[in-house]
């Protein structure tokens, strides 16, 4: 008890308080600092701020301030209000030049006020506990803060006492600014006795130079007979004379500034129908129907659900509505909340469309359709979206041109709807198995049902079931009608991609990533498969992959993996790092790749604890791709006896898995053992390995038989390797004509290597080098250099070998990383960078 009285008796606050002081008090605020953050980023928010305070705190210094607080902004003291005005001039312009710089809209409200101050410092013992240094009290302190509140973004204003002083003294301000001053009358403020005068001081093309707004705590003091609400009475008869006419001959413009590609927030659907089959299949069509437009955009419901987790509210008990939708909004710089409602009126159900002003909350306008009965409902939505989008701007033409009516794109059995939309939820929380089951219920109440039968096929495609995922796109594309113009292409080219011409679907993606840019999953399919078919890294597949790595984006974690592969084969190191830590934090244990910088970098116990965080995946082709990358760390890191152990163990675990890849361990393991052991040790096994994939060739179906021609000329290039050309020669042959075609990009890419090789061994290394260097635009395999290595040295140029053998040992990131069939390619690109 004493200990404790001793305690408050040294902390205690002395009793008697400090003299006031005639001071000029400056209060900052940045505005729109939350939504900032929220485009940013907290790190990238935090490293502006840090910025931005350093240069303040400079300006401050130069213009003899003090800082007694800081939130979004600051509260100064100042002993002159000319030295004030000084430093708000500077730091408005500060933030115009820091936000030209980084491209954002920096700006302030400041408000300056003269008058009494008490000021005293805080005991050390209780800035020690998180008290400020310095306390400051007074009725300046409430008036510059109604001022700052009521001023502009960009704006400065002062009241009259700081006005008058400040402007007797503006000759301090120097020459070569245009400073100008504007008198904005007389406002009263929220619990001020007295109005203040409000005036004005700013540069030219930096101020707004013009009269705030009345807000909640402050309004402009006018006559009676001039105040809003009489102007209001006094004009009412006449704006009636000519507004209801206008009304109905006139349409009015909307009175939000939607432009082309903005986006919008939908809320949850209010049911007043009594009706529970509308609850999810309305929500639905409502959005299918708006995602038809390429004008609109739609904020996905899985990113709503992720905004709503980051205000730290329950997504499956928050109803979106209106004060909720209008702050998703807000965060995710949508432009508009539409709230839909279904009603029963007069016998006939109405569909209605609110359209929100996040800022306001308010009902910008509104349209709606009537119906009868349950069949009416899809028909109305159709009515009411079309309305909408010519709304917003969209011209009519382009809606009834690329619009198709909501009953033919989706379903119009409601209850189909409802699986279809549980199906999309259960997707969309990796519940790969059970959306499945749900869009296999959708279809079975309407076997027409094309979306449907689409998302159907990549879930199987998930889960490995190629083949299923094939069936169900065929069948989709037999029913192409039913689907909108961006479906219909999405479609297409990834049928493409899953068997037939990977250079026509290369194509058809492009297509799709350009007419749609804001179709994410356009975007990051384009560059994947561009990545995978064409083993392009460039600049262009990098940009789709950005464009799709939004921060709306509902499903970042797969393409945040893409863009680490991507980083990495251009040896950016530290950006890969970057975004494989963002999609482990995604999905934690789930990733891995995360391993893939650190090997790269030779640091093999962090890739290894990388990979001992990653469990084991349900589809099996991720658990031979980490079982490659684990034999490629071994064979790199000197563990030679574990390299045997480990590719013993794989072939065993997928002759019971899948057999496919015990081919692929074959030939990884004889590429490897090809470094390292005599010639004659290996004749046996090379040749069983190239009999057993020419079998599978023979045997392969349209999506497997890329795959399988890759492995025949990776067979090839091996057999040319350990000096059999002719057998070589005729591994190519037996290879088909595909990968000559142009059609298949990776394997016209082993064709070169593999016909190369054949050529150096036949004593030709000179048509060696001239087979392999028009293919060296950047796309080239990996391998190609060092087939060019061996042929310089076969040839006798030394320092040409030499410059492919340290391209080899330089680009570590792409050895990792590069594309191609089932990684078979990695561990010896691997052996050959540290050649």
């Amino acid at each position: 008890m004493n200990a404790i009285q001793v305690e408050q008796q040294e902390t205690e606050v002395p009793t008697a308080m400090p003299a006031p002081l005639l001071r000029t008090l400056v209060v900052c605020d940045l505005v729109d600092s939350t939504a900032l953050v929220q485009r940013l980023g907290d790190r990238g928010a935090a490293e502006l701020m840090h910025q931005l305070d350093r240069h303040s705190r400079d300006l401050l210094y130069r213009h003899g301030g003090r800082e007694i607080d800081k939130t979004d902004g600051f509260l100064l003291l100042f002993e002159r209000p000319i030295r004030a005005v000084a430093f708000a001039l500077d730091y408005q312009r500060l933030l115009r030049e820091l936000g030209d710089a980084e491209f954002l809209p920096l700006r302030a409200r400041i408000g300056i006020h003269v008058g009494d101050v008490v000021l005293w410092e805080n005991p050390a013992d209780d800035v020690a506990r998180g008290a400020k240094p310095v306390e400051l009290e007074g009725l300046v302190k409430p008036v510059a803060a109604r001022l700052m509140s009521l001023a502009l973004p960009g704006q400065i204003l002062l009241s009259g006492i700081a006005h008058g002083l400040a402007l007797r003294a503006q000759d301090e301000l120097g020459a070569g600014k245009t400073i100008l001053w504007r008198t904005h009358g007389r406002y009263r403020f929220k619990g001020v006795a007295e109005p203040v005068a409000v005036f004005e001081v700013g540069e030219k093309g930096i101020a707004p130079l013009q009269r705030p707004s009345y807000s909640g705590k402050a309004h402009r003091e006018v006559p009676w007979w001039g105040r809003p609400g009489m102007l209001a009475v006094e004009v009412t008869i006449l704006l009636a004379a000519i507004a209801i006419p206008a009304y109905f001959s006139l349409r009015s413009p909307t009175a939000i500034a939607f432009a082309e590609r903005d986006w919008v927030v939908v809320g949850d659907l209010k049911n007043l129908t009594g009706e529970t089959s509308f609850n999810d299949s309305v929500d639905t069509a409502f959005r299918m129907g708006l995602e038809q437009s390429r004008y609109v955009n739609v904020l996905s419901d899985l990113k709503v659900r992720d905004t709503l987790a980051l205000m730290q509210r329950d997504p499956d008990k928050t109803r979106v509505d209106r004060a909720t939708g209008s702050e998703v909004a807000i965060r995710d710089g949508a432009r508009a909340l539409i709230l839909p409602t279904i009603a029963e009126v007069g016998g006939r159900v109405r569909v209605t469309a609110e359209v929100i002003d996040p800022h306001t909350q308010a009902s910008v306008y509104s349209e709606s359709a009537d119906g009868a009965g349950m069949n009416s409902v899809l028909p109305s939505i159709d009515k009411v979206e079309q309305q909408l989008r010519v709304r917003l701007g969209e011209a009519l033409a382009t809606v009834s041109k690329e619009s198709q009516p909501l009953d033919k794109v989706a379903t119009k059995n409601l209850d189909a709807l409802r699986a279809f939309s549980l199906g999309q939820q259960a997707y969309d929380s990796g519940k790969y198995t059970e959306s499945i089951n749900l869009y296999r219920e959708a279809l079975k109440l309407d076997p027409g049902f094309a979306i449907a039968r689409v998302n159907l096929a990549r879930s199987l495609f998930v889960i490995d079931q190629l083949q299923e995922a094939v069936k169900e796109l065929d069948k989709a594309m037999e029913l192409r009608e039913r689907l909108s113009p961006r479906d219909a292409l999405y479609a297409d080219a990834w049928r493409a991609s899953l068997s037939g011409s990977q250079r026509a679907a290369l194509e058809k993606l492009k297509v799709l990533a350009t007419l749609y840019p804001d179709f994410f999953t356009g975007q990051s399919l384009f560059a994947y498969f561009t990545f995978d078919f064409a083993n392009r890294f460039d600049a262009e597949v990098i940009a789709a992959a950005e464009r799709a790595a939004s921060p709306r984006n509902p499903h970042p974690f797969a393409n945040d993996v893409l863009l680490g592969l991507l980083y990495l084969s251009n040896e950016q190191y530290d950006r890969a790092t970057e975004k494989f830590a963002e999609a482990e934090r995604q999905r934690p244990a789930t990733q891995f790749v995360t391993a893939y910088p650190y090997a790269a970098r030779r640091e093999f116990n962090k890739a290894t604890a990388a990979m001992a965080r990653a469990t084991p995946q349900d589809a099996p082709s991720a658990n031979v791709d980490r079982y490659i990358l684990r034999i490629a760390i071994a064979f790199d890191s000197g563990r030679r006896d574990e390299v045997w152990k480990m590719l013993a163990e794989a072939q065993e675990k997928a002759a019971k898995d899948d057999p496919r890849y015990v081919l692929i361990y074959s030939g990884i393991g004889l590429s490897l053992r090809a470094l390292v052991e005599p010639r004659e040790k290996l004749i046996v096994a090379l040749a069983d390995y190239a009999k057993r994939a020419r079998k599978a060739l023979a045997k392969a179906d349209n999506i497997e038989r890329p795959d399988m021609q890759f492995q025949v000329l990776f067979a090839a290039y091996l057999t040319a390797r350990l000096g059999d050309p002719k057998q070589a020669d005729a591994l190519v042959a037996g290879a088909g004509p595909e990968p000559a075609s142009g059609d298949y990009p990776m394997q016209e890419k082993m064709l070169a290597v593999a016909q190369a090789e054949i050529l150096r061994v036949l004593g030709k290394p000179d048509e060696a080098i001239k087979r392999l260097k028009p293919t060296l635009d950047g796309s080239e395999l990996y391998l190609a250099h060092a087939v060019l290595m061996d042929a310089y040295t076969a040839k006798g140029d030394a320092a040409s070998a030499l410059t492919e053998a340290r391209w080899l040992a330089m680009r570590r990131g792409r050895a990792y990383t590069e594309s191609n069939m089932r990684l078979i390619l990695m561990p010896l690109n691997i052996a050959l960078s540290d050649v």
